[in-house]
């Protein structure tokens, strides 16, 4: 039913060392989203419907400090960025709703979209469907609603022209200027500098004098009418649910998270009831929000600027008829040019996830469905319910038409969203009868039930113990969303013939139907021709052979770092006329050489090759990982520091940590 936290969790030290800056910058960039927008179309709807100004502060105070109150909570408890707030869309049913029925009877069907969320919640109705939604499809209709952001980012240039070239400015040099980023984030410069060309001229717009009040919450009592109900119910599930919720897993997905949807489905539905009783719409996973908390930053540590943004969402709300009006005097290029920027890094992972490999015809039909709604004139509505839902909808019906095999592949599978996988359930059982040693649960290497499977059944990884080499397999298969278990046995049989494994390296990945693999590049190229999305690899032919030379690079260092490892064991002094006199001395050096390049290589930047997570990067993660265990007097990150922060980002990617510092 409910998922479990997983186990490798920050304890509360490790957290406030982990504090950074852009965790403050993509928390009050979150705020601004949430307390301009919505608040000014919850004021629009509100006084078009004829609710009382009383209402709708008690809307704006139960939205903000429980919507901070459950993400804090959830957060906390997961370790992830869980932001929840109501749903804008639902806003909009609710606007249309206010000229049918009244206020009381809204709140009713509220009250029953809750009750309903809280069975799906505990049956796992609603993870059931998203195993079977294809991701390439929901994150296309995910850049299909957050391409108005981008949009509107560059309508400021027309708009505010000093505002948006100021934030522009401060952000292109803020995002090259890599030793600086670190402490000051690019987006909290854009806006700094976006604010300060908006005081100086003059353009926030604050009328009137400001007094100190707080919000005084307004119970509804809810009435329930049938035709209110089945008018209003089914359309608020589906803005929950499918849009919102479906934007915010998949957005967290994509960053590297595994929300926990059977737990968020429930906290939907109980807070919705808490929502409805002082007038607020239904509660929901918000897209946007959690797409600016993880947007940038170490994974590990992306549920920080959740808590901060929790704090602000309460003070927000028991404050919210001052700083609504504050919230309201900004200037919308402000938002809008700060918003665009926040939200590039979602765009090109939500495009780059949608049309890099299967469905990509669905994807394409959802993509298109999905900007009708950025279109003048052009109003796909059908039976109440927006674009963004009839975009999965004709977009996963194109795939079933048209994508049969990848279709195929998705319902054998038992799951269309590949995600990093949870540590605390169990991984699919595989027949190895022969196998000494096979382990599941909890641990490095080791994945849950609901992971997906390529055809012919899941994969055994099989390695005496998880060397670099079968640690690169490791996470590439994490990051990919494939079960597979790992047997700890010899890759090879001596005396039995022509092995599976006629080169003796470990890992031998045996595939359903008896196939096998024993290389580890040629795994990965697998890997990447049979499971596409997410990408490990890059599409330019450049950075392509760029990811090969770091492959080729580590390998090497791999190599000398074992044969140091045999030779300590062994107690083989350092000078072995046996072996050519320097043997040893000839590895040490081309560990330290490697290392050296390897810096020289990396630089400032975030990732190895490229802007985005690649197979390099799991190469050069495994190998200076595995230096520690075999090589522990070696202390590389003394002699390169700038090595030993990257590790200590990328070590909090779900994928690489579980397998490396599990």
């Amino acid at each position: 039913m409910f998922e479990l936290p997983t186990a490798d969790r920050p304890k509360i030290a490790e957290t406030l060392l982990a504090v950074r800056p852009h965790h403050l910058a993509n928390a009050v960039v979150a705020f601004l989203f949430a307390s301009t927008g919505p608040v000014a179309l919850i004021l629009t709807i509100g006084i078009a419907g004829g609710l009382s100004t009383e209402t709708l502060s008690s809307w704006i105070f139960i939205g903000f400090v429980a919507g901070g109150a459950i993400t804090f909570a959830m957060s906390w408890l997961y370790k992830q960025p869980l932001a929840f707030a109501w749903t804008i869309s639902g806003t909009a049913i609710a606007g249309q709703a206010l000229l049918k029925y009244p206020f009381a009877e809204i709140v009713g069907a509220y009250m029953v979209t809750g009750a309903v969320m809280i069975l799906l919640g505990l049956s796992g109705g609603f993870k059931a469907i998203m195993r079977f939604v294809p991701q390439p499809i929901v994150m296309a209709m995910v850049a299909g609603v957050f391409l108005k952001f981008g949009l509107l980012a560059v309508d400021a240039f027309d708009k505010e022209l000093k505002i948006a070239l100021a934030a522009l400015i401060a952000w292109v040099v803020f995002s090259f200027w890599k030793p600086v980023a670190r402490v000051l984030p690019p987006v909290l410069m854009a806006l700094l500098a976006a604010g300060y060309m908006a005081v100086e001229g003059g353009q926030f717009a604050l009328q009137g004098e400001l007094t100190l009040q707080t919000a005084r919450p307004e119970a509804i009592h809810p009435v329930f009418s049938k035709a209110a109900l089945l008018d209003l119910v089914l359309p608020l599930l589906v803005s929950v649910l499918a849009l919102q919720n479906a934007q915010g897993i998949a957005i967290l997905r994509v960053a590297g998270h595994d929300p926990p949807t059977n737990t968020s489905t429930f906290m939907c539905g109980a807070g919705s009831l808490l929502f409805g009783a002082y007038g607020s719409v239904n509660t929901c996973m918000t897209g946007p929000v959690n797409a600016i908390l993880s947007s940038s930053g170490p994974v590990r540590f992306h549920f920080v600027g959740a808590y901060l943004w929790a704090a602000l969402a309460v003070a927000f709300g028991l404050l919210s008829p001052v700083v609504t009006r504050l919230a309201l005097s900004v200037p919308e290029s402000f938002i809008y040019i700060i918003g665009g920027l926040a939200m590039l890094p979602v765009l090109q992972q939500a495009f780059t996830a949608g049309f890099g490999g299967r469905f990509a015809i669905g994807a394409t039909v959802s993509l298109i469905v999905t900007v009708t709604d950025l279109i003048p004139g052009v109003d796909v509505n059908l039976l109440g319910i927006g674009a963004p839902f009839w975009g999965l909808v004709f977009g996963a019906a194109t795939s079933l038409l048209l994508e049969r095999r990848d279709y195929a592949e998705l319902i054998a599978a038992g799951n269309g969203a590949p995600a990093p996988r949870r540590q605390d359930e169990e991984a699919p059982a595989v027949a190895e009868a022969a196998a000494p040693k096979a382990l599941s649960g909890p641990g490095p290497g080791r994945t849950p039930a609901d992971a997906g499977q390529l055809p012919g059944g899941p994969i055994a990884v099989i390695s005496p113990a998880p060397g670099p080499d079968t640690s690169r397999v490791l996470i590439a298969l994490r990051e990919k969303g494939l079960a597979y278990r790992l047997v700890e046995d010899m890759t090879w049989r001596p005396g039995e013939g022509v092995s599976e494994n006629p080169l003796n390296r470990n890992p031998l990945v045996r595939f359903g139907g008896g196939f096998a693999l024993y290389d580890p590049r040629t795994i990965l190229d697998y890997l990447e021709t049979v499971r596409p999305v997410p990408a490990l690899m890059p599409s330019d032919p450049a950075e392509v052979f760029e990811v090969k030379t770091w492959e080729a690079l580590t390998e090497g260092v791999n190599a000398a770092a074992v044969d140091l490892y045999i030779a300590g064991a062994r107690g083989e002094p350092a000078e072995n006329p046996g072996r050519d006199g320097d043997w040893i001395a000839r590895r040490r050096t081309r560990v330290r050489d490697g290392l050296a390049t390897a810096a020289s290589m990396l630089g400032d930047r975030s990732f190895t090759v490229g802007a985005q997570f690649s197979r390099s990067d799991i190469a050069l993660a495994a190998m200076l990982a595995h230096l520690d265990r075999q090589l522990p007097g070696e202390d590389w990150r003394a002699a390169w520091p700038a090595l030993a922060a990257w590790f200590e980002d990328i070590a909090g990617r779900p994928a690489v940590g579980a397998v490396l510092m599990g």
